[in-house]
């Protein structure tokens, strides 16, 4: 079996507006890295599944019989695709800049010290999506399901969120969202794959969390960049399923570490 450098895995519930921007910067890319690639259809109904079949049909498609929660949909992409010397996981609204792939195999072959990596993230307007951040404490997130980030912009809400601190170059982080995540097969396999108990948000938390227990550590890379969608539906809508996830995903993560989990023991 011919060895990749990555094994990308997409997982689409519904993501017909946008997969194709993914797919198609994705594969437009000049990097010179190689990869394969599974999208995960989560019982979608748009047909996102059959236009990637039909445009791309080297990537490979998994149709789940009934919805998943993106930790066990991640997982699955994992055990489907062995190629990759790492797994890329890619949100299906990310569109990827020149130079993503490679930027990161780079750091990440260069850092043997790295189980976690993740690209710098704009919005669509060009400004910086903060998807690197510091581990946070219960009342930072009292703040954020509050939005009173969005109206006052503390000192802590700017260190939970690294505003603090300059975006140019590679660093260590706590932890990175899992929009755009690449993570080292040695360390899956020494720490294992995501928490599946969550069902939607935190389990990438759990995730750079378990890492840097292990000793792993976790990087955000700057010169690796690529255009995210972020739309925080579980703080824009408290009440719907996804704001729910939020706050149960929360409980489950202190419950497990403590509540006092702001710095890995």
């Amino acid at each position: 079996m011919t060895t990749l450098d990555f094994s990308i895995v997409v997982v689409s519930h519904n993501h017909r507006g946008v997969i194709e921007k993914c797919f198609d910067s994705l594969y437009s890319l000049p990097d010179r890295a190689s990869f394969e690639a599974l999208l995960i259809d989560n019982t979608c109904t748009d047909g996102a599944a059959n236009w990637v079949e039909q445009h791309y049909p080297r990537v490979k498609v998994h149709r789940n019989a009934e919805r998943c929660g993106f930790a066990a949909n991640a997982n699955t992409g994992m055990r489907m695709l062995e190629r990759g010397r790492y797994v890329l996981l890619l949100n299906p609204d990310v569109i990827s800049i020149a130079g993503l792939l490679d930027r990161l195999v780079d750091f990440m072959d260069a850092h043997t010290d790295a189980g976690i990596a993740a690209p710098r993230l704009f919005h669509a307007d060009g400004t910086r999506q903060p998807n690197c951040r510091r581990f946070p404490t219960p009342a930072m997130l009292a703040m954020r399901a509050l939005r009173m980030d969005e109206l006052w912009r503390s000192s802590q809400v700017r260190r939970y969120l690294m505003d603090d601190r300059e975006h140019t170059q590679a660093a260590e982080v706590d932890w990175v969202t899992g929009a755009a995540l690449v993570a080292r097969r040695s360390a899956i396999a020494e720490v294992g794959m995501m928490d599946e108990r969550y069902f939607l948000y935190w389990e990438d938390l759990d995730w750079c969390y378990r890492m840097r227990r292990a000793g792993w550590h976790v990087y955000y890379v700057p010169e690796a960049r690529a255009v995210h969608g972020y739309r925080r539906e579980g703080v824009r809508r408290p009440i719907s399923r996804a704001g729910r996830e939020q706050m149960l995903g929360a409980l489950k993560f202190f419950r497990k570490f403590g509540w006092r989990a702001g710095k890995v023991a």
